[in-house]
């Protein structure tokens, strides 16, 4: 059994060439592919429900004969970007977000875009929040296309919690500085490889929000 499931495994993870005198390379089949490329290393895993490329290193040489590549995601229930007249109430709701207490502070609170006849976001009952961290259930219906949550009047990014949270396949954005000039981060997950991306890769416009991608750079200091 052991060696059975080592076999199945090793074939959902391949490594390639994207030349250009071949088109192998751009078969987008579930797994993992690892593309060796002219601007780079890309990871790209592809499910049932997304397909994501992510640049993993950059090249400081130019590489004759391979394609540059970028990177994207493509659901396949939504194929385009998500519409970014979602993002305003999103702003608006967790402006609102407070605790229960005598005072009143505002608390994080998490959101999913999720296609259910429609793309819209929901935002998960009994959510277990704080001015730092948030804790909730997943939702029971549609396709996740997106979770997003909130950080009130912190800055907009990714602390060393989401890196642990975020290990499979999926996309993730962070809102910060709601109360002043609110900011988004984006960023592609492919199984531990964590690639911040322009947001209007995912966004067909960002609404209330600039855009506080930095090529990769963090809060080192910052955690929730």
């Amino acid at each position: 059994m052991r060696c059975d499931l080592r076999t199945t495994f090793a074939s959902l993870v391949r490594h390639q060439v994207a030349r250009v005198d071949t088109r192998d390379w751009m078969d987008v089949r579930p797994g993992i592919d690892w593309l060796y490329a002219a601007n780079g290393v890309f990871k790209r895993g592809v499910s049932d429900t997304i397909a994501i490329q992510a640049r993993a290193s950059a090249l400081d040489c130019v590489v004759p004969g391979l394609h540059r590549l970028m990177a994207y995601v493509s659901w396949p229930c939504w194929p385009r970007r998500l519409p970014g007249a979602l993002l305003a109430p999103v702003l608006a709701d967790a402006q609102r977000a407070a605790s229960d207490g005598p005072i009143a502070r505002p608390i994080e609170k998490q959101y999913f875009v999720v296609e259910r006849d429609g793309v819209r976001v929901v935002a998960p009952r009994g959510q277990d929040a704080s001015a730092t961290r948030v804790r909730y259930a997943m939702p029971t219906s549609g396709t996740v296309l997106l979770d997003l949550h909130s950080h009130h009047d912190m800055r907009a990014y990714f602390s060393s919690t989401d890196d642990a949270d975020d290990q499979g396949l999926s996309v993730s954005a962070v809102i910060g500085n709601l109360f002043r000039q609110p900011e988004i981060v984006v960023r592609l997950n492919v199984y531990g490889l964590h690639c911040p991306v322009p947001a209007g890769i995912v966004f067909d416009g960002l609404g209330p929000f600039v855009d506080r991608y930095a090529g990769g750079s963090r809060d080192a200091d910052a955690d929730d």
